[in-house]
């Protein structure tokens, strides 16, 4: 089964429960036009931000994040994987080619990874704060999906874990992504092959609810205007 039909059956099976849902708008009240719309409403929600290596997701995140706080938003800004942890220890060593596994180990050690933070994360939620993530569970599903992973039991892996409330996609080509980094890249990021598996993989995600798809080959402020719009396109018609 391909990357891209897995995830597609996936979808299907897990049904909308997994997305973010908002409580229906009262039909009496007018929507808020798009000036209106303020990322105050992400207060308590996880915004995940994915894409393949050098979207420019660390630039999204820390954007994101900045623009919540100066709201008034209580804000956490995190990613995976966290390579502070003993388990990021050997995410890193496996990275730069010190260590080898295979590829259902490699996958387990990625989920553990955001294991060890689930207590944390769930605090922060608990506490009214956004959290603000540098890739997270897609991210696992998607490469694991490109490597032919079976994707019922990375679900099983998964599950539990405080689910992403909002997934902002940047959208990139393999080609565009070597084009940002051409030297000392990683053990996924070398191979152009399992990038375009994993985004394939993104964009059959992405056909569930609370996906936002942004095209982001093409300079920072753009990609930045491109996310806002979508932002209030996204919150002023939930």
């Amino acid at each position: 089964m391909s990357a891209k039909t897995a995830v597609s059956a996936a979808n299907n099976e897990r049904g909308d429960g997994r997305a973010w849902h908002h409580a229906a708008a009262d039909r009496d009240k007018a929507r808020p036009r798009p000036h209106e719309v303020t990322v105050k409403q992400l207060a308590g929600k996880i915004i995940a931000v994915e894409g393949i290596d050098q979207a420019g997701k660390q630039t999204v995140c820390a954007w994101l994040a900045a623009e919540l706080r100066a709201q008034g938003v209580q804000t956490e800004q995190t990613g995976f994987p966290d390579y502070a942890t003993p388990l990021g220890h050997e995410i890193t060593a496996f990275l730069r080619g010190e260590r080898e596994y295979p590829a259902e180990a490699r996958q387990l050690l990625y989920a553990a990874n955001r294991w060890e933070r689930e207590t944390e994360l769930r605090a922060w939620l608990t506490e009214g704060r956004a959290i603000v993530v540098d890739r997270y569970s897609a991210s696992g599903i998607a490469y694991g999906a490109a490597q032919g992973l079976d994707m019922t039991w990375m679900l099983q892996v998964e599950q539990g874990l405080p689910l992403a409330d909002l997934t902002i996609l940047l959208d990139i080509t393999p080609d565009v992504s070597l084009s940002r980094k051409t030297t000392a890249r990683d053990a996924y990021e070398n191979r152009l092959d399992l990038l375009a598996n994993a985004r394939a993989a993104y964009h059959e995600l992405a056909k569930a609810p609370g996906w936002l798809v942004v095209d982001a080959a093409t300079d920072r402020d753009t990609v930045r205007a491109r996310v806002l719009a979508a932002l209030q396109v996204h919150l002023g018609t939930a």
